[in-house]
C-alpha cells in the first residue's frame, strides 16, 4: 500500500494532507505533533477510511459512509489528542458504539 503524503511548516503549525480516491484529507498539529507523528495519524486516519469505505472513497462513497467514518475518528483523536493507532482496535470499538438517536 502506497500513500503520498506531503507537510508543509506555517506558522509554527504542521499541515499533513494527502488525496484518498476523491477526498482530501487535512490534519494540522503543533508543539509535540510534528511532521512525523501527524504522518502516523494520517495513515491510520486512511487505513480506517477504506475499511470502512470498503476501498479508496470517491466523494459520493465517503458521505454514503460518513457516519461509519466519524465513529473511527472519534476512536483515532479524542479532544484533539492521539488516543488509538491500532486498526484492529479501532474496528472494534466502533463496532461496541450503541445507536444513541438522543445525542444530537
Amino acid at each position: 500500500m502506497t500513500f503520498a503524503y506531503w507537510f508543509d511548516f506555517i506558522r509554527s503549525v504542521y499541515i499533513v494532507y494527502t488525496v484518498l480516491g476523491g477526498v482530501c484529507i487535512y490534519i494540522v498539529g503543533k508543539d509535540e505533533y510534528d511532521e512525523l507523528a501527524l504522518t502516523e495519524v494520517m495513515f491510520v486516519i486512511t487505513s480506517s477510511i477504506k475499511d470502512a469505505c470498503g476501498k479508496s472513497p470517491s466523494e459520493r462513497l465517503f458521505l454514503d459512509k460518513y457516519g461509519k467514518i466519524c465513529l473511527c475518528l472519534d476512536e483515532i483523536v479524542w479532544k484533539g489528542i492521539l488516543e488509538n493507532t491500532e486498526k484492529d482496535r479501532i474496528k472494534r470499538l466502533i463496532g461496541l458504539k450503541p445507536p444513541n438517536p438522543t445525542e444530537i
